[in-house]
């Protein structure tokens, strides 16, 4: 793609004259893009309900954010939304304050996650009485299997109560 047609299209969308070289520069890549990809992208974001001025806001504070496909990008919504347990509305409000984190590894954020459920589970043990990680004295839980069992075994093989009685426990803090 040539820089013109890429450039006019950045300030279509909105793009500040005074954010296009920071854009350019942090992400070269963009000038490779089909015109119809990026816009595609755009149009994705608008139908999640993202404004046309956060659009071009995320764009400028997030240049990668226009190489990441539909479907990558829809992911990566839906992974946020699922792990925060997030509104839609709440989601958009997140991202459109932190775009860079639909362009960053998740795996940082999945490990943050692991340790905010850690606590939330260390709790719902507790309020219990089943909160016990000494391992010389009886009903010993793992801190390994803590982190690592997924929601209805942790609920079912760790708590013994099931995994509602652990979201609605979730929903009193």
């Amino acid at each position: 793609m040539l820089t013109t047609p890429c450039l006019l299209f950045l300030k279509e969308i909105g793009v500040e004259d005074s954010r296009l070289g920071y854009i350019i520069s942090h992400n070269p890549f963009i000038l490779s893009e089909n015109l119809e990809n990026l816009q595609a992208r755009v149009n994705y974001l608008t139908s999640r309900k993202f404004s046309s001025e956060t659009v071009a806001s995320m764009v400028s504070r997030a240049p990668y954010l226009l190489n990441f496909s539909v479907k990558r990008l829809d992911n990566r919504l839906g992974f946020f939304q699922q792990q925060l347990k997030l509104s839609a509305s709440n989601t958009r409000n997140v991202v459109a304050r932190l775009p860079r984190l639909l362009c960053g590894s998740l795996e940082p954020v999945k490990e943050n996650l692991k340790f905010l459920r850690l606590r939330e589970r260390h709790l719902f043990l507790e309020y219990l009485g089943k909160a016990q990680y000494d391992p010389d004295l009886p009903s010993y839980i793992s801190l390994d299997r803590l982190v690592s069992l997924p929601d209805e075994n942790f609920c079912t093989e760790l708590a013994m109560a099931t995994l509602e009685d652990f979201y609605l426990f979730q929903k009193t803090l």
